[in-house]
Formats: structure tokens, sequence, C-alpha cells
């Protein structure tokens, strides 16, 4: 009886160490890895041009005070004035900034399309966090909103222009792009240049030298050369000539 009763201990002891292990390794699995928390932020990046829209609405406004002072900020419809009293140059000018805010938009927009999907499935494998998924959405949809502005924007300094500003818009920005990548591609062009010319310089610069260091040996052996001929000569001369013994006459 005492056995079946150990028996019984160690088999529920066992098993509640086993269920806790699966527990552990499920909560370690749902956890991001060391390296994701260290390679990946918190929060997903992805900032608006506050540049391009505090122009806008900073030269909206200063034109809105120059033409009609005393409009009241909160008027329901205070975009009456824009094209009731200024200029055709004017509003150009108004429309040039927003289309520089419009075309600032689209970098950002691409980076979150291709960051997405990727993202999504990190994301679902638990390798990123909630909430650095959630600030990806949240950009995103700050980019959209953006986006609708600006195009609600184009109606009121021009009417019908909402319905085209957009593909205007991707059409701009595309250019730059590409004009963009020639100037990289020039530029790269121009370093690979300057490289071969420094190359061809320093080739010409070590074949000076090996030059250099040829005529240097060769007058040096050429010395040596010299020197041993003028030793041989200076030996030769020092050797006297040998002289026989004169014979002597018979006297008759």
């Amino acid at each position: 009886m005492a056995s079946v009763l150990l028996f019984a201990v160690i088999f529920f002891v066992v098993v509640a160490v086993a269920a806790s292990m699966m527990a552990y390794v499920a909560w370690r699995g749902s956890k991001p890895s060391d390296f994701f928390v260290e390679a990946v932020t918190e929060t997903y990046q992805c900032e608006l041009s506050e540049a391009e829209i505090n122009a806008y609405y900073d030269l909206k406004e200063r034109m809105r005070k120059q033409k009609v002072p005393d409009a009241p900020e909160d008027d329901e419809a205070p975009e009456t004035w824009i094209r009731e009293v200024l200029s055709q140059e004017e509003r150009r000018v108004l429309q040039h900034a927003l289309m520089k805010r419009l075309v600032s938009c689209f970098d950002r927009l691409d980076q979150v399309q291709r960051d997405k999907p990727g993202n999504w499935n990190l994301w679902k494998q638990k390798l990123i966090s909630e909430r650095y998924w959630a600030s990806l959405l949240e950009a995103e949809r700050l980019v959209s909103e953006e986006i609708t502005s600006c195009v609600s924007e184009a109606g009121v300094l021009e009417p019908g222009w909402n319905n085209h500003i957009f593909n205007q818009a991707v059409h701009l920005w595309r250019q730059q792009k590409q004009q963009l990548a020639e100037k990289k591609e020039v530029k790269k062009d121009k370093e690979k240049q300057k490289k071969e010319i420094e190359k061809a310089e320093k080739r010409k610069e070590v074949e000076a030298k090996l030059a250099e260091e040829e005529k240097a040996r060769q007058e040096k052996l050429a010395q040596k050369a010299m020197d041993k001929l003028l030793r041989e000569e200076e030996a030769q001369s020092k050797v006297k000539p040998r002289v026989g013994p004169k014979s002597k006459s018979k006297k008759k």
C-alpha cells in the first residue's frame, strides 16, 4: 500500500514539473527574443514632415492676416477668402506649398507599405511587441489622414483640384526620386573616376620611384665596375718589369 502511495506521489510530482516546464516554454515563446529587443526599437519610427506642414499653414495664416485681418480664426467658413481675395499668383504660391506638403507624405507612405508585411509576420510570431505593431498602424493612419487633409485642402484652393492633386503629387514624387537616383549615380561615377585617376597617379608614382631606384642601382653597379677597373689598372701599374742579368763580355 505504501509503495502504491509513493508511486502516486512521484507520478503527480513528475506531471507537475512537466506542466511547469511547458508553461515556462510557452511564456518564453511569447516574449520577444533578446536579439529583437536590442535590434528593434520600442515603437515604429515614421514621423510626418513637420517642416512642410508648418510651412504651408504659416504661409496661409500670413496671407489671411494680410488680406482679411478682421476675419475670426474660428469662422465656420474661413476658406472663402482664398478664392475671393487672393490673386491668381498668390493662390499659385499657396498651391505650390500644399504640393510640397503632400509630396513629403509619400516617402513615409512608401516606408510604411514596405515595412508592414514583414513586421506583420514578425508580430504573428511574437518577435516584435504589441506596442511596436500598434505604433506602425498608428503611423499608417497618420500618413493616410495627412494625405486626405492635403487632398481636401486642394479643393479649397482650386475647385476640382482635389480630383487630380494626388496623381500629380505621385508623379512629382517619382520624378524627384528618379532625379535623386540619377544624382547618386552621377556622384558614384565621379567617385569611381576619381579613384581610377588616383590609382593611375599612384601607379605612375610607383613606376617613377621604381625607375629611379633602377637607375640608382645601375649607376651603383657602373660605379662598382669602374672602381674595380681602376683598382686592376692600379695593381698592374705597381708590378715592376723583371730585368735579366747583364752578360759579361770576355776580354780577348
